[in-house]
């Protein structure tokens, strides 16, 4: 144990000492941008009186995680608060009325896995035609960060419902995110007020589970993985081209009402950035037998936190920052 520790211990510093080389290089990069730095205070005031919340799978709410964590430090113990309230989790900043909050929808419509706990993506069932029961909790938000990709990836034909719900019929994946995304945007239409609301939508988060994608001639995972890959517009298979268009295509049609966070090309060479054996199966921390087989338990899906999803909400904050003025 004190071995894997200490072996622990020299990735993580190694990992610390590229990321802050990478970091420099990158602000080097930005330095005209700099007035969009992240400021937890100054995004506090941004959302002064507001809700932000991030709807989606067990992606987005690492995205939810990941600015709560970016913003708490700043606020007094006995001035900030975190509620779960399945399948929602709240937290809040009592001096700016701030609320920022996470909303489980892994299929952005209704379906089957809708219980925050009680889910599994081997069972998929999807009503690509409904999606009341979710949005009357988004309607009135006055940010809203939408994602929803991995869970659709499982396998290339998906169980699902239009209409009829007793009528279950095997869908091509594409083609049923597309349906499902038709009913989003018919919502959209129908319930939010681009006056008063923000609406971001969150591309295709990449997965690196195969090492020979990088590594010809490899049989291994993100496992380990101390760089990100060196290859300039590298893309991995596990990032489906198709639904990023079709993702494109529908939201285009809403102008700036809508702003794509498109964060898979910059994502994409994060090979080093996943949880692997060091993070959660089923709510409960890996065995350490389950540590000691990385090709079968390592989660080369989810981010380590801090780490990836920082960069997104980085992204976020500089288009709240860049509008707020003149939208809220």
């Amino acid at each position: 144990m004190e071995t894997e520790l200490m072996r622990l211990a020299q990735v993580r510093k190694k990992k610390h000492v590229l990321f802050h080389a990478l970091r420099s290089k990158l602000e080097q990069c930005l330095k005209p941008l700099r007035c969009f730095r992240f400021n937890a205070l100054k995004l506090l005031d941004v959302l002064r009186n507001k809700r932000l919340m991030f709807i989606g799978d067990s992606v987005q709410r690492s995205t939810f995680e990941s600015m709560v964590c970016m913003v708490q430090s700043v606020i007094p113990d006995k001035k900030k608060s975190f509620h779960r309230i399945p399948p929602m989790k709240i937290f809040k900043a009592e001096e700016y009325n701030v609320s920022i909050e996470y909303y489980w929808a892994p299929f952005i419509v209704e379906s089957i896995s809708d219980h925050a706990t009680n889910h599994t993506v081997h069972k998929r069932l999807v009503n690509l035609d409904a999606i009341e029961k979710h949005s009357k909790s988004w309607e009135g938000v006055d940010v809203l960060v939408f994602e929803s990709y991995v869970w659709w990836m499982h396998q290339p034909k998906i169980n699902a419902t239009y209409g009829d719900t007793s009528e279950v019929r095997e869908y091509n994946v594409t083609n049923a995110y597309k349906m499902a995304l038709e009913t989003w945007a018919k919502w959209f239409k129908a319930k939010i007020n681009p006056e008063k609301q923000r609406v971001f939508f969150t591309s295709m988060s990449p997965t690196h589970l195969w090492s020979w994608e990088w590594n010809p001639g490899s049989d291994g995972t993100c496992y380990d993985e101390l760089y990100p890959i060196n290859k300039r517009s590298y893309w991995g298979t596990g990032s489906n081209q198709e639904i990023m268009k079709i993702v494109g295509d529908v939201l285009s049609r809403f102008g700036e009402n809508v702003t794509f966070l498109n964060i898979t090309q910059l994502s994409e060479y994060r090979k080093d950035g996943h949880t692997t054996v060091y993070g959660e199966r089923r709510g409960k921390l890996l065995t350490k037998e389950q540590r000691a087989d990385p090709k079968n338990y390592g989660d080369c899906i989810h981010w380590c936190l801090p780490g990836v999803p920082d960069t997104w909400n980085e992204i976020l904050y500089a288009y709240l920052l860049r509008s707020h003025r003149n939208f809220f």
